[in-house]
């Protein structure tokens, strides 16, 4: 596989290519709920947050170039460039135009299909306007012989987004968004349409399996919060890279990597998932929660950055290094920095202590000089906190304020 040259930073939709294949575990499980979505016109509170929804979830890294700026031309429009191909194997997929526009984006679409393919994965230009209450084929109107979204797009994660929320982004993506024309060519996909990726072995069970696995830990911290961390690290798709894909009960969860298969290359550079499990040697177990944060919220890299309250995106501001060395360029802070301060403490709450220690040293990954810092500059990944609503691409609904 090559690394797409409109962005360098990771995203989820990339990281789906390798977790399709290499995380294990069971899947094809009914969800313990199974409420549908129900069309209605949606507030724009839901509609603001399911702005910040996608803002989070990297949606933006592959729908868009050159990545998360809600200001920028092109938003969620989709493919328009060769080097936004996603090669897997053989075939060539392509992100869709994800924009309102009706003729080529999902305004020809129902809010139940997208829901749908956002829960299952299945296309919607292939899946009738009809509720869904399994994920096994041939039950609960699942179809028989199901056509797959690509797995460049990681709705094996998004399925385990609350209704809510998936409710919350399609409202977004229908009211909230201008609508761009832009006819995006079909992605190549396989003769079952990727259905042989997604099977019970490869993706994890759906809901996942409840805390603790053979992996995990209990009575350790606030285990409200553990949880809660726990929820968002499956749903952001860490386990991708990092090792399990989206099942904490899979081989290596969250272990980092184990061998060169796993690595990324970027121009000259290898980088490398690192240990998320609590080990004091090899893994986060020797920096603090704070350090944690920083690194989710900044970019900054735990063994470089000390245990301080940080104000300032800027360097050399609010305790900000002067000298700042970010995170490998795979790492999709960017977009995790979008997350509420509470949703970040609750990932590092259960990285520290809601799983198992494992001992794998994982060497450092490469970069240039500056540490990555030329590829983290505003107009690359946009501001912090994003623009405003509703940007020169967006809008209102009508009679909003």
């Amino acid at each position: 596989m090559r690394w797409p040259s409109s962005t360098l930073f990771m995203c989820g939709s990339y990281v789906a290519i390798v977790s399709l294949i290499a995380c294990t575990g069971r899947a094809g499980v009914t969800p313990a709920t199974t409420a549908a979505f129900v069309s209605s016109q949606p507030q724009e509170a839901q509609i603001l947050r399911g702005r910040a929804i996608l803002l989070a979830s990297a949606c933006a890294a592959c729908h868009s170039v050159p990545g998360g700026n809600p200001a920028t031309p092109g938003w969620l429009a989709g493919h328009r460039s060769p080097e936004m191909d996603f090669p897997v194997g053989p075939f060539m997929t392509r992100p869709r135009n994800i924009s309102p526009d009706s003729a080529t984006g999902i305004g020809r679409f129902s809010d139940r299909q997208v829901f749908n393919a956002l829960r299952y994965g299945l296309r919607p230009s292939a899946t009738p306007d009809v509720e869904i209450t399994s994920s096994v084929p041939g039950q609960g109107n699942h179809p028989m012989k199901p056509n797959y979204l690509a797995p460049s797009m990681p709705w094996v994660a998004y399925r385990n987004k609350p209704d809510e929320d998936l409710r919350a982004v399609i409202a977004y993506l229908r009211h909230g968004v201008k609508p761009v024309t832009n006819v995006v060519e079909d992605s190549q996909a396989p003769p079952d349409h990727w259905a042989s990726g997604y099977s019970v072995d490869s993706i994890g069970p759906y809901p996942a399996f409840p805390h603790p696995t053979a992996n995990e830990v209990a009575g350790n911290g606030d285990q409200a919060k553990v949880l809660w961390g726990r929820d968002l690290v499956i749903r952001s798709d860490c386990g991708a890279c990092h090792g399990g894909g989206v099942n904490p009960a899979a081989k290596g969860w969250l272990a980092g990597m184990n061998d060169s298969t796993d690595e990324f290359v970027i121009g000259p550079f290898k980088t490398r998932p690192r240990n998320l499990t609590p080990d004091n040697t090899t893994g986060l177990g020797r920096f603090s929660e704070r350090q944690i944060f920083n690194a989710l919220r900044f970019g900054l890299r735990p063994g470089e950055t000390p245990d301080v309250e940080i104000t300032s995106s800027s360097p050399g501001q609010g305790n900000f290094p002067a000298l700042p060395k970010y995170l490998a360029v795979p790492m999709p802070w960017p977009f995790f920095r979008h997350m509420p301060d509470d949703e970040l403490w609750a990932i590092a709450a259960y990285l520290k202590h809601g799983v198992k220690p494992v001992s794998n040293r994982v060497a450092d990954s490469e970069g240039p000089p500056d540490f990555w810092a030329s590829e983290y500059t505003v107009d690359k990944i946009g501001t912090f906190p994003a623009p405003p609503f509703p940007t020169s691409n967006e809008r209102r609904l009508r009679g909003s304020q």
